[in-house]
């Protein structure tokens, strides 16, 4: 390509992301921002990883992280984050390092709502 075409490396950061995933934005586990991973052992080296997934699994290795946490020290999208996770956690290489489920949310939601009727009862 001729210099001053108008393309550049620059150009990809943009696309790059979602290549990582081959195109996936969805993982198919429900994780959110504050969903604590962690490295488990020997069992994803079975596996071929990509830099980025090694990267990750580098990052949780020893020490629970968020996927936010993730997103940040690997610079990239959260959703791309969930996408890598998503595989790693089906191949047994991550492990939930606070596992809940969703009927975890109804007990929040519940404690919520008596903690507002407490209040309310107060005032």
């Amino acid at each position: 390509m001729a210099p001053g075409s108008g393309w550049s490396d620059s150009s990809l950061e943009d696309v790059r992301p979602y290549t990582i995933t081959g195109g996936r934005t969805h993982s198919p586990h429900p994780l959110h921002f504050t969903t604590c991973l962690i490295t488990r052992s020997a069992a994803h080296q079975a596996v071929q990883l990509s830099p980025e997934s090694e990267a990750l699994l580098l990052h949780c290795s020893g020490v629970p992280l968020s996927v936010a946490e993730i997103a940040a020290r690997l610079h990239q999208p959260v959703q791309v984050v969930k996408v890598l996770v998503g595989d790693l956690l089906d191949c047994g290489a991550l492990a939930l390092a606070n596992p809940y489920t969703s009927a975890g949310d109804d007990g929040d939601v519940a404690l919520l709502e008596a903690l507002l009727h407490g209040l309310h009862t107060r005032l």
